[in-house]
């Protein structure tokens, strides 16, 4: 069924007054996400975001104790706890819900749609429009299987789209927050909604016209192993799932201080694609 989100507001370190600005000067650039994957840790190396304004280290008094890392370009604090789980989840039938959450994206049952509005300089902009959108129909492919490059598609109506005024695009990224997202994760038979709350997301632009970046956000432990434990999914990974996930959990304390949250990070790619916004359902053109 796709993915639900949220309005949203700007990311305050990022944020120009609006009125300074027309982010339509530039037109509308879309791309449609072609992969999506867990971001990984290397170390204390991982991509994401600083999701709740701390500075966390292991054993410390923040974050329950679990540590944050350094993102690939040096960005302090950043939350991902879930990436160190991918080794012991990747041990289980787990180890299937990427390549079947990138068959839902080849389908079309999962096309999320990244926009950027005003873009006048794909290098720096002090003021764009950013939106995750959703679209939907059956989307050409290449002979590899891989989404055409170019094509377009129809924007989802039902979607709640998430938009963002006045954001500046620095050195070819621009992000927006806060953002709910919900990632349907199929594993085997199994159906499990990963919803991240109080999140972010990122549209890293590259020169070739393909975009990057990453999506996270705060995982409900409690509500996710509930889910879980509805599924017809194996022991072993329910049993990683029921521990793993409360040892992790570094996000959203309760009033016993107890962490309730687990924060996750999504990494994408995507492609440049036009929107045909009256199209019926239908095919990619």
């Amino acid at each position: 069924t796709g993915c639900q989100a949220e309005p949203g507001t700007a990311v305050p370190d990022t944020a120009v007054d609006p009125g300074t600005c027309d982010a339509e000067t530039g037109g509308r650039q879309v791309w449609v996400v072609n992969s999506l994957t867990f971001a990984r840790v290397d170390g204390d190396i991982s991509d994401g975001f600083d999701l709740d304004g701390l500075s966390s280290t292991t054993g410390g008094p923040d974050g329950c104790g679990i540590g944050d890392f350094t993102s690939p370009t040096g960005q302090t604090d950043i939350d991902n706890a879930f990436g160190r789980l991918m080794p012991a989840l990747e041990a289980t039938e787990f180890n299937a819900a990427e390549p079947l959450i990138n068959s839902l994206i080849q389908n079309g049952e999962l096309m999320i749609l990244a926009e950027v509005a005003g873009m006048d300089d794909p290098v720096d902009d002090e003021c764009v429009g950013l939106a995750l959108r959703k679209a939907v129909g059956q989307p050409l492919l290449g002979t590899d299987g891989e989404m055409l490059w170019g094509q377009t598609l129809a924007r989802d109506e039902q979607f709640t789209d998430v938009e963002f005024e006045g954001v500046s695009l620095e050195a070819g990224s621009v992000s927006g927050s806060p953002l709910t997202f919900v990632l349907p994760v199929q594993v085997l038979d199994a159906a499990i909604d990963f919803p991240l709350r109080d999140g972010a997301f990122r549209v890293d632009v590259h020169a070739d016209g393909s975009i990057s970046g990453v999506v996270a956000g705060g995982l409900d432990v409690a509500e996710m192993v509930a889910t879980a434990e509805t599924q017809n999914i194996n022991d072993e990974l329910k049993t990683v799932l029921r521990t793993a996930l409360f040892a992790a959990a570094d996000l959203d304390p309760d009033d016993t201080g107890a962490c309730t949250a687990v924060s996750l990070t999504l990494a994408y790619t995507g492609i440049p694609i036009h929107l045909f916004e009256d199209a019926p359902e239908g095919p990619g053109r």
